[in-house]
Formats: C-alpha cells, sequence, structure tokens
C-alpha cells in the first residue's frame, strides 16, 4: 500500500485529476458580480495545482518517503478553495 501511495505516477495522476474537477467546480460558479476579479478566481484551483505539482517535485528531490502526503494536502485545499468558490453569493459584493 504504501508503495503504491509513493509512486510518482498515481500522485502526478491524482493531483491532475483533482484539478480538473476542481476547475469545473469554479467555473461553474455564479460570478455574477464579481466582474473582472471573476477571470481570476476563476483560475484558483489551478493556480494551488501547479503549486502542489512544484511543491512534489521539490520534494522528491529531497526525499523519496512520504511525498503523498503533499498530494493530499493539495487535493483538500483545491476541494476547500473550490468549495469556497462555488459557496459565495458574489452579488453582495461591491
Amino acid at each position: 500500500m504504501i508503495s503504491y501511495l509513493n509512486n510518482p505516477k498515481n500522485n502526478i495522476i491524482t493531483i491532475i485529476i483533482i484539478e480538473i474537477i476542481t476547475l469545473s467546480i469554479s467555473f461553474t460558479a455564479d460570478y455574477s458580480g464579481a466582474g473582472m476579479i471573476a477571470a481570476l478566481l476563476k483560475w484558483i484551483p489551478a493556480i494551488i495545482g501547479i503549486a502542489t505539482l512544484i511543491l512534489y517535485f521539490v520534494s522528491r528531490l529531497f526525499t523519496k518517503k512520504y511525498n503523498w502526503i503533499i498530494s493530499i494536502i493539495g487535493a483538500i485545499v483545491m476541494f476547500i478553495a473550490a468549495y469556497n468558490l462555488y459557496i459565495t453569493d458574489y452579488s453582495q459584493t461591491l
């Protein structure tokens, strides 16, 4: 089980799949009152996903164990960001 979690191919594919899922969630949110900032808000899960991938690759240079923790933390942060973007009511902002 641990060797399956430490496999870089599995972690990279997982991060990319979760990034696609969270991007689809953030793109379906209603940004009617956000104005020009909506273009940036839609891409926040992608930015988090790219940062997770970079952090994963850097951690692979230093250690070969427990890199899957970075993947899980990145996935959780992407889901939290997409959920917060989806439930926010942008019609109330100025």
